[in-house]
């Protein structure tokens, strides 16, 4: 995509209960990514763009707040993620964080921070309130809310942009609620990740049990559907607790299956595709299912067996269903809400040079279109 670069700053509070646990000065995003408390998310903000990442403390206004009617059983919870690891808080034991430190060995006070020297800032949950928002006109604020489909519907906040955790290829020509999944990477860069810090290529081996197809947490046996796909000879892949540990199970795999379990929105089919393996799931299961051409769905173990010894058999079929994987998780899930975010800044910065004209009346305006297709990114 030739355009030129835009300037981008990552943030989350310190009493959110995922993603990266690192401070301003990290440059690689290696160690940005095996930091983080749980999931992958925008990684690819580093990779791709080479963002800048911030964890500030928590804000009293209400907009910062907002957390605590997205996740509100667990909000007073999160008040101890300032200073302690996720494992460290009652009831979440069981997690592995890739970080020994915690959010206070690098929060930092938000209005300390040059929000004005960024093209676009993005907040996880709502992180700076309104008032300092409104201080960097020429700065693009988007917001996306850790759990996906809560304040989704508009704009709200006092930010420009709503991030809506979808990846269908729509493009934004202005502010507004834009299509941008947690999960932002592009086609291969887990893959460069795993290969840089395993120094080794993957095992191309196995069958990878997505998380949701386990019914116990810590995920510790193979699901009994699974089980009897052993004898293809690929070893059953489990969920792992640490995040390097659990991303080098999906790269050295050879498959990435769901079967049964709840719907799930596909940041996990994401992480597969971006490591190189061949996800294979019901498409009715996922949100995301635009990433997956026809030949690689499976509703069934009878279907997942026929697909995978068909597949063994003829490894350029199964080269060319990862190729098509990989095609489409660039043009879904990168190119187009990069393609949204310039759109949307140019749009904000071009208004902010308008006159206003004093005849304007807002019944004589003609609507704009929000979005149009990816065929052209």
């Amino acid at each position: 995509m030739k355009s030129r670069s835009i300037r981008i700053a990552l943030v989350k509070q310190d009493v959110y209960q995922d993603l990266y646990v690192s401070g301003s000065g990290e440059r690689d995003p290696a160690s940005m990514l095996f930091s983080s408390t749980n999931r992958v998310g925008p990684i690819g903000l580093f990779t791709l763009l080479g963002a800048d990442f911030y964890i500030v403390r928590e804000e009293q206004t209400p907009e910062c707040q907002v957390y605590r009617r997205v996740i509100p059983h667990l909000a007073d919870q999160l008040q101890l993620l300032k200073t302690r690891r996720l494992d460290q808080i009652p009831g979440h034991e069981f997690f592995r964080p890739g970080s020994q430190q915690t959010h206070a060995d690098f929060s930092v006070n938000c209005y300390d921070v040059a929000w004005g020297a960024y093209d676009v800032v993005i907040s996880v949950n709502v992180s700076l309130p309104k008032r300092l928002v409104r201080k960097f006109p020429r700065t693009l604020f988007c917001y996306m809310i850790g759990e996906a489909n809560l304040f989704t519907k508009r704009v709200r906040f006092g930010y420009d942009v709503c991030l809506n955790q979808e990846a269908r290829g729509r493009i934004a020509t202005k502010p507004g609620v834009v299509d941008f999944p947690y999960t932002f990477v592009g086609a291969r860069c887990l893959e460069l990740l795993l290969l840089r810090h395993l120094k080794r290529t993957s095992e191309q081996s196995g069958i990878y049990a997505e998380i949701n197809s386990c019914p116990e947490r810590p995920v510790t046996s193979v699901p009994p559907a699974f089980r009897s796909l052993e004898p293809l000879g690929h070893p059953v892949r489990l969920h792992r607790q640490r995040i390097s540990e659990n991303l080098a199970e999906i790269y050295d795999a050879k498959y990435f299956l769901k079967l049964g379990g709840r719907k799930i929105r596909g940041n996990s089919v994401i992480e597969a595709i971006s490591l190189g393996t061949l996800a294979l799931i019901d498409p009715d299961s996922v949100t995301h299912r635009e990433l997956l051409p026809r030949e690689t769905w499976v509703r069934s173990v009878a279907e997942a067996r026929q697909r995978i010894q068909y597949l063994d058999e003829y490894p350029p079929r199964y080269q060319a269903l990862l190729a098509q994987q990989r095609q489409r998780l660039d043009q879904y899930v990168a190119a187009c809400p990069i393609v949204s975010m310039r759109n949307c800044l140019e749009y904000k910065r071009r208004k902010l040079s308008r006159p206003i004209h004093p005849t304007f009346h807002p019944a004589t305006a003609v609507a704009e279109s929000t979005s149009k297709t990816c065929a052209d990114c």
